[in-house]
């Protein structure tokens, strides 16, 4: 760690290619002659992921002349970094540019075209990505089917994921510069299987340095599919729960990973089970956010609208007509770099989730306005000075002050 370093950020999870199609009809009958009937069959329904291979054997044609007959055989609309752990940190690295803040990533790549790519990208980010290794077989990506009409106007997207190389990255590559760290990122470790299996213990060694452990999670098809019938294991949730300070999820996957029919329920069983602080974002339509105490000062079970600025801004026209895609992956870099900032403030408990959950709902609904998750900026500031207008605003419709 440098010595000029306050604070050294560190993440792991997933990080891949997303081949954006932005403008794709739900309803049309290519669609929906492959829409998901039961839980888990590989079939496609909005808002979820599903495996390549499954999605292959459910529907029984190969994928891509069905993506072709779906899209009327153009390319993608737009290619971008994505992943919630490597999005996350390239938003948060950009909104903390001229702090004393060190992010740095950790994961496996492909030894292809896409993987060089993938590597380029993040060369253009503030983000450290000397721990960003090859790793065997192609690297991973994903197909985001997007219909910004879906939800009236609000928009939703469908994911098609290969796993790929993320299926060779295991525990014991990330390496003891890891767990030195202040916060620890894990970001939808079920992109990475060996990862997520061995979530516990690497919750546990990283909160046994010291670092503040930040879970986001995402549609955990794999063990939708195993077992449909049961929650989704965060790791043991006996262990793992209890070494999270702060969870951010969306309700399908809180209510998924609880078992429960109800997001209060959900959040009311995490924070049960220890886990620090909980924020479950619901689309366009709110976020709920609850803390028992310890690295975030205890809060009740709050609700929370949306950015009204944001949507202002997306009905009159404003950005890229409702893409939602990388949304919940910004709102978890802002989360981190609220985070962050509290941080290095000097305070280690008690801070504002509040706070964190403002910068998150303005990074996030931020995204709407290019395609895709990760922003490049054409200059060290640009994008802080644009979300800092929008997160002004919000705390003025929420009614807290600045």
């Amino acid at each position: 760690m440098a010595a000029q370093t306050k604070l050294h950020i560190v993440g792991t999870g997933c990080c891949l290619m997303d081949y954006l199609y932005t403008q794709v009809d739900f309803s049309a009958r290519e669609y929906q002659s492959v829409m998901s009937q039961t839980a888990g069959d590989g079939g496609l329904r909005p808002g979820a992921l599903v495996f390549s291979e499954d999605f292959e054997a459910f529907c029984k044609v190969p994928f891509q002349p069905w993506l072709s007959s779906l899209t009327g055989g153009r390319a993608p609309d737009a290619e971008n970094l994505g992943g919630p752990a490597i999005v996350a940190l390239i938003h948060a690295a950009q909104m903390l540019h001229d702090e004393e803040v060190c992010l740095s990533f950790h994961a496996g790549y492909g030894g292809d075209d896409t993987g060089r790519r993938m590597q380029q990208l993040i060369g253009s980010t503030p983000v450290d990505a000397s721990a960003y290794v090859e790793v065997t077989g192609s690297s991973p990506s994903t197909v985001v089917l997007s219909d910004p009409a879906y939800h009236d106007g609000k928009g939703e997207r469908t994911f098609i994921n290969t796993i790929g190389a993320a299926g060779s990255y295991a525990p014991e590559m990330l390496g003891d510069a890891f767990f030195d760290s202040d916060i620890a990122l894990f970001g939808a470790t079920a992109l990475v299987p060996q990862l997520h299996d061995g979530l516990s213990g690497l919750l546990r060694r990283a909160r046994a340095s010291g670092a503040v452990t930040v879970v986001g999670t995402v549609y955990d098809f794999r063990n939708e599919q195993r077992h449909p019938e049961r929650p989704w294991p965060l790791g043991d949730s006996r262990v793992s729960f209890p070494l999270i300070d702060l969870l951010v999820c969306d309700r399908e996957e809180a209510l998924r990973i609880s078992g429960c029919d109800d997001v209060s329920a959900a959040i009311a069983t995490f924070l049960e089970g220890g886990i620090g602080s909980v924020v479950v974002t619901h689309g366009a339509q709110c976020i709920h956010l609850a803390s028992g105490g310890g690295v975030f000062k205890a809060q009740p079970l709050t609700t929370l609208p949306v950015s009204g600025a944001i949507n202002d801004a997306l009905a009159a026209g404003d950005g890229t007509g409702g893409d939602t895609t990388g949304c919940g992956d910004n709102f978890l870099g802002g989360a981190l770099t609220s985070l962050a900032r509290q941080m290095l403030d000097g305070r280690r408990q008690g801070l504002d989730l509040v706070d964190a959950s403002a910068w998150g709902v303005a990074s996030g609904g931020y995204a709407c306005f290019y395609p895709g998750g990760t922003f490049i900026e054409p200059a060290p500031g640009h994008k802080r000075e644009h979300i800092a207008a929008y997160h002004a605003a919000y705390l003025t419709q929420i009614g807290v002050a600045g």
